[in-house]
């Protein structure tokens, strides 16, 4: 791990547009002299912190261990961030702000930056808390802290925290859908928190991910994912019913041998459910996307759309999470819920697709394209 620089946050701002200012080092991190002991301890202290996030490899030293697994996005999205590649050099990383409000406990503000192309960058800047263990310091995910607010109301075994005025009809529906959900798997109803953020970036900045250039952090309506190991879920989609990005993490905790899940699937099985991620479109709308597709391009072929994965869309929906909802559709209406799970079951990499989509469905590679031409012609 390079050592750590710290800068103040007008420097970092010219050394982002002009990649020429040398760097300052203030090791005392806005601690009284008198406090310089605990300012090395702490510098130390984030510096291995830090050098275990590079390698991926957080230890007991630094992390708790359930904190750790409670909020696995926030150290997952730290982690790696350092490595140089090719066209991307990383500087060390460098503290814009840090301060105590009970002399105990430090906010601590870190900026990843670099150079891609020669070009300068701020790839993410994140805020973190650390708390005096033994001799040094463990570091912690804000979130606790930045949600302590937020209210909660419980609707069955569902627990909404929210920061305005919940949608009960909406609320109702996804807390129906997820004893749905856990009937057809056959697996236990755990409680639930629903995490319901209003955007993406103020789920971020919950998690106290100030920016990141690997989430769009200015959309409204993106992203929902699950935390705690299952037990607790997150939108920023300002959606109390946002089914897409649940149930997809819902199999991955809940059932078996999650390396044998063919994701493309899954995805279809959330559309089916759901809708399209973000758009919300419905199969009726899907498949009507999908003619106006097939009278555009008449020589389309299917097949080959699907095997190509997410380098075809149609109407910036990938095809083949479009094309597994249709056919995930077909399965329920004509088999039953265990079929499709045998489908979700096709292998990492789908190689089972094609043979356990003939045996559930009696379609194959040679009449693949024709069958989804006969799904869309229904809506």
């Amino acid at each position: 791990m390079k050592s750590l620089k710290i800068i103040p946050l007008l420097i970092l701002i010219a050394q982002i547009a002009y990649a020429q200012v040398s760097i300052t080092r203030n090791f005392n991190l806005e601690l009284a002299e008198k406090d310089s002991l605990k300012s090395a301890i702490l510098e130390r202290s984030l510096n291995g912190f830090l050098s275990e996030a590079l390698n991926n490899d957080y230890t007991e030293k630094y992390v708790d261990k359930v904190h750790l697994d409670k909020y696995n996005f926030f150290f997952r999205k730290l982690a790696g961030i350092g490595h140089d590649n090719e066209s991307l050099k990383f500087n060390a990383p460098s503290i814009l702000k840090s301060y105590t409000a009970d002399g105990i406990n430090y906010r601590i503000t870190v900026a990843f930056t670099g150079e891609q192309d020669s070009v300068p960058f701020v790839f993410q800047v994140t805020e973190l808390i650390a708390k005096p263990y033994k001799s040094h310091y463990r570091f912690y995910c804000p979130f606790e802290q930045n949600t302590a607010t937020f209210k909660r109301t419980a609707i069955n075994k569902v627990t909404y925290h929210h920061n305005r005025s919940l949608n009960y009809e909406k609320a109702n529906e996804f807390s129906n859908f997820k004893e749905l959900l856990a009937d057809l798997t056959a697996t236990p109803s755990d409680r639930l928190d629903y995490y319901c953020f209003e955007s993406l970036d103020e789920l971020l900045k919950s998690y106290g991910f100030l920016y990141s250039a690997r989430q769009c952090n200015f959309l409204c309506y993106d992203l929902g994912f699950t935390d705690n190991n299952g037990l607790a879920y997150m939108t920023g989609t300002d959606n109390e019913n946002y089914v897409f990005g649940f149930i997809g993490d819902y199999l991955y905790y809940n059932l078996p041998d999650q390396d044998k899940m063919y994701w493309p699937f899954v995805q279809g099985l959330s559309t089916y459910y759901g809708g399209y991620g973000l758009s919300y479109e419905g199969l009726d709308e899907l498949k009507r996307q999908f003619r106006e597709e097939l009278d555009r391009n008449p020589d389309i072929d299917f097949l080959k759309e699907f095997k190509k994965g997410r380098k075809s869309s149609i109407n910036r929906h990938f095809s083949y999470y479009v094309m597994s909802a249709f056919l995930c559709e077909k399965v329920l209406n004509e088999k039953d819920f265990k079929n499709v799970i045998k489908l979700v079951y096709s292998g990492k990499d789908g190689q089972k697709f094609f043979d356990n989509l003939n045996e559930v469905l009696g379609i194959d590679e040679s009449n693949f394209h024709q069958n989804i031409v006969q799904i869309i012609s229904k809506s």
